[in-house]
């Protein structure tokens, strides 16, 4: 009877995620890596990506994002409607410090400071890393006029920017947050 109830838990978790398609419609949402292994979110200036195989870009559909956020634990979700870029709804994770967001129910941007052991860039930046590795791993350009601390972003061209925040101007400054895409700033 238990090993009847798992099976079908387990057929019903695999057909829930079964309709979900990764970005360039190349099979089901099964294929989201479920080892997790530390730092199996990657972060990107143009969306972000479950391990190396599924990328979720800008533009994709809210089901899918949910299904991978949610392989890391539970999900929080909010909604601001006064954000300058027009009203925005959140998905946050607290088991990873990664919060989505979304208009018209698709992935628009990003906002990362967690632990940074779930999360980071694909050039190997996180929370905590340092400024140094920071501008070893991308050119970066401080945003003198920010009301919102040391604020900086590297640009990616057509695939847009990655930016965040460090604990100060000094050179042994470390990455407090990361960001990409339409975000919630109040300037």
């Amino acid at each position: 009877m238990i090993l009847s109830k798992k099976i079908t838990a387990a057929v019903m978790t695999f057909a829930m995620l079964a309709g979900c398609v990764n970005s360039v419609g190349q099979g089901p949402a099964a294929e989201l890596e479920t080892d997790l292994q530390p730092a199996s979110i990657i972060l990107r200036a143009d969306g972000v990506a479950q391990g190396e195989r599924l990328t979720f870009p800008f533009g994709s559909g809210k089901p899918e994002v949910v299904a991978m956020l949610k392989l890391f634990g539970p999900v929080e979700q909010n909604r601001n409607e006064e954000c300058g870029a027009g009203p925005m709804n959140f998905l946050s994770s607290s088991a990873t410090g990664l919060t989505l967001n979304f208009q018209q129910s698709e992935l628009v941007g990003w906002f990362f400071n967690g632990d940074g052991k779930s999360a980071r860039t694909a050039q190997d930046i996180t929370v905590g890393s340092t400024r140094a590795a920071l501008e070893r791993a991308m050119e970066i350009e401080l945003q003198a006029d920010s009301t919102l601390g040391v604020e900086f972003f590297s640009d990616f061209g057509s695939d847009g920017f990655i930016g965040g925040f460090l604990s100060d101007e000094e050179e042994g400054a470390t990455v407090e947050s990361l960001y990409a895409g339409t975000n919630c700033f109040f300037r």
